[in-house]
């Protein structure tokens, strides 16, 4: 969907004018005027490609497979899917698609993996059935061409948390079970943390595609331009850290 107001950084200028111009006719107090530069300033910031460039990297820690290394299973952590009119119309999210997809070019370098689909999206206890998520997930994975016998469905935990505690009462899997878990790139750091906490023997990847990942050498006069793309990814990575946060809290 195109974003409705791009370039954001445009707007965002004539705000700013229109501040600077009540800042001038001194009818501000002293800790408005603060608070309105502080918050303009942050907005500002957080909009800008470089911030969210940033802001991702500690977020964004893999920890490959090496040589010789075969898991058994490849943990899928689902990431949420659209509603259609009928169950046959819905589709699985953009972070989703991008996850099966990595799961299943993983499962190819390893064949005698078996995929695991786990979680359930919360909220659609009244709509669809707990294993929709997993269903829409397994389909994609056997349209690529993963065969059915190749894969389980979980479809009890709601979050991440509740990925690996499911994935810990498993009969199938002991703590030692080579794991191999599938997330966004921004995910990866709490992934890796939930499932440490149950398994000893796991490497995470992400499932952001490279040709959309930045790096350094991308970086330009135009990533400290604010836009709405920039902005959106801010927010998710800042409530990554909050997530981060509450799960050691939690544990």
């Amino acid at each position: 969907m195109r974003d409705l107001v791009e370039p954001l950084w445009l707007p965002l200028l004539m705000f700013g004018g229109v501040w600077v111009a009540l800042w001038r006719t001194g009818r501000l107090v002293r800790w408005s005027k603060i608070v309105g530069t502080v918050a303009i300033a942050a907005l500002w910031l957080s909009s800008m490609p470089f911030a969210a460039f940033i802001i991702e990297r500690p977020l964004a820690h893999e920890s490959l497979p090496e040589r010789g290394w075969v898991p058994d299973y490849i943990y899928v952590l689902s990431g949420g899917y659209e509603l259609g009119d009928r169950p046959d119309d819905d589709s699985s999210g953009l972070e989703t698609i991008r996850r099966v997809n990595r799961a299943v070019s993983l499962w190819r370098e390893y064949p005698s993996a078996t995929l695991v689909m786990t979680g359930a999206q919360p909220g659609m206890g009244n709509v669809r059935g707990p294993e929709q998520q997993g269903l829409l997930m397994q389909a994609q994975a056997e349209r690529l061409g993963v065969p059915a016998e190749a894969i389980i469905i979980e479809s009890v935990s709601l979050n991440t948390n509740g990925h690996a505690k499911e994935a810990n009462g498993a009969s199938f899997l002991r703590s030692s079970t080579p794991l191999l878990i599938v997330t966004s790139d921004f995910h990866l750091r709490r992934a890796r943390r939930e499932f440490s906490r149950f398994f000893t023997d796991i490497r995470t990847v992400g499932a952001d595609p490279d040709i959309t990942d930045t790096t350094w050498g991308d970086i330009g006069i135009t990533s400290f331009f604010p836009r709405v793309e920039a902005l959106r990814n801010t927010t998710v990575y800042l409530r990554e850290y909050v997530a981060l946060l509450l799960s050691d809290l939690r544990n």
